[in-house]
Protein backbone atom coordinates (compact mmCIF):
# COMPACT_ATOMS: atom_id res chain seq x y z
CA UNK A 1 0.00 0.00 0.00
CA UNK A 2 2.49 2.57 0.54
CA UNK A 3 2.85 2.83 -3.51
CA UNK A 4 -1.04 3.82 -3.32
CA UNK A 5 0.29 6.69 -1.07
CA UNK A 6 3.39 7.94 -3.66
CA UNK A 7 0.71 7.54 -6.51
CA UNK A 8 -1.39 10.63 -4.09
CA UNK A 9 1.02 12.28 -3.53
CA UNK A 10 2.61 12.79 -6.99
CA UNK A 11 -1.01 13.36 -8.22
CA UNK A 12 -1.61 16.25 -5.21
CA UNK A 13 1.39 17.40 -5.82
CA UNK A 14 0.94 18.28 -9.79
CA UNK A 15 -2.75 19.18 -9.16
CA UNK A 16 -1.56 22.10 -6.43
CA UNK A 17 1.38 23.03 -9.11
CA UNK A 18 -0.94 23.59 -11.64
CA UNK A 19 -3.07 25.76 -9.49
CA UNK A 20 0.31 28.18 -8.93
CA UNK A 21 1.04 28.06 -12.02
CA UNK A 22 -2.50 30.02 -12.97
CA UNK A 23 -0.85 33.06 -11.08
CA UNK A 24 2.59 32.92 -10.83
CA UNK A 25 5.54 32.26 -13.79
CA UNK A 26 6.99 28.91 -14.71
CA UNK A 27 10.21 30.28 -13.87
CA UNK A 28 9.81 31.50 -10.01
CA UNK A 29 7.29 28.39 -9.65
CA UNK A 30 10.71 25.91 -10.84
CA UNK A 31 12.76 27.66 -8.78
CA UNK A 32 10.52 27.76 -5.48
CA UNK A 33 9.62 24.19 -6.13
CA UNK A 34 13.39 22.61 -6.82
CA UNK A 35 14.69 24.36 -3.84
CA UNK A 36 12.18 23.78 -1.46
CA UNK A 37 12.33 20.04 -2.22
CA UNK A 38 16.00 20.02 -2.31
CA UNK A 39 16.15 22.13 0.77
CA UNK A 40 13.24 19.11 2.38
CA UNK A 41 15.03 16.08 1.42
CA UNK A 42 18.29 17.26 3.20
CA UNK A 43 16.59 17.85 5.81
CA UNK A 44 14.68 14.58 5.76
CA UNK A 45 17.56 12.62 5.11
CA UNK A 46 19.01 14.39 8.36
CA UNK A 47 16.22 13.69 10.95
CA UNK A 48 14.74 10.21 9.57
CA UNK A 49 17.45 8.29 8.02
CA UNK A 50 20.53 9.52 10.88
CA UNK A 51 22.77 10.72 7.39
CA UNK A 52 25.07 13.45 8.54
CA UNK A 53 25.40 16.64 7.41
CA UNK A 54 28.43 18.83 8.45
CA UNK A 55 27.96 22.61 8.86
CA UNK A 56 28.87 24.04 5.50
CA UNK A 57 26.01 22.15 4.02
CA UNK A 58 23.25 23.53 6.31
CA UNK A 59 24.67 26.53 5.40
CA UNK A 60 23.97 26.10 1.73
CA UNK A 61 20.40 24.83 3.03
CA UNK A 62 20.34 28.20 4.51
CA UNK A 63 21.18 29.65 1.30
CA UNK A 64 18.61 27.89 -0.34
CA UNK A 65 16.09 28.58 1.84
CA UNK A 66 16.90 32.61 1.64
CA UNK A 67 17.19 32.25 -2.37
CA UNK A 68 13.26 30.75 -2.45
CA UNK A 69 12.88 33.58 0.29
CA UNK A 70 14.17 36.50 -2.10
CA UNK A 71 12.91 34.92 -5.19
CA UNK A 72 9.46 34.68 -4.18
CA UNK A 73 9.39 38.47 -2.58
CA UNK A 74 10.54 39.83 -5.70
CA UNK A 75 9.35 38.18 -8.36
CA UNK A 76 6.13 40.72 -8.28
CA UNK A 77 3.91 38.02 -9.77
CA UNK A 78 1.71 38.13 -7.00
CA UNK A 79 0.88 41.68 -7.41
CA UNK A 80 -0.34 41.17 -11.21
CA UNK A 81 -2.25 38.20 -10.31
CA UNK A 82 -3.97 40.36 -7.54
CA UNK A 83 -4.98 43.59 -9.70
CA UNK A 84 -6.26 41.39 -13.01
Amino acid sequence: MPSVGVVVGYVAAFVLLAMVLKTMSVGVVYAIWAGTGTALVAVVSALFLGEEIEWPAWLGICLIVAGVVLVEAYSGDGDEAAEG
